[in-house]
C-alpha cells in the first residue's frame, strides 16, 4: 500500500457532506488522468472513481479524508478542499 500512495504526488484533504457532493466528486474523478484515490488514514483508501466505493468511505464516517492522485487536480476538486 504505502509504494501505491508513494506513486501519488498530489494530496489534499477534502471535505464531502451532501450526496449531491459525493456524485459531484465521483463524476469529476472520473475524468481525471491517472490514479485517484481516497484514503482515511494511512490504512483505508479506495478507488476514487467509484460512486460506490465513495459512498461506502463516507458511511463509515472517515473523520480526514484525503485525495491522492498522479496529476495535478486541485482546480477540479478544489470546492472539495477542507480547511
Amino acid at each position: 500500500m504505502k509504494n501505491k500512495m508513494n506513486a501519488l504526488e498530489h494530496k489534499y484533504k477534502i471535505e464531502l457532506v451532501t450526496a449531491s457532493d459525493i456524485r459531484d466528486f465521483v463524476n469529476i474523478a472520473g475524468k481525471c488522468r491517472g490514479k485517484v484515490l481516497l484514503c482515511g488514514g494511512d490504512d483505508f483508501m479506495i478507488n476514487a472513481k467509484s460512486l460506490l466505493g465513495v459512498m461506502l468511505a463516507k458511511g463509515m464516517d472517515w473523520s480526514d479524508l484525503w485525495l491522492l492522485t498522479e496529476e495535478d487536480c486541485y482546480r477540479e476538486f478544489e470546492r472539495f478542499m477542507a480547511d
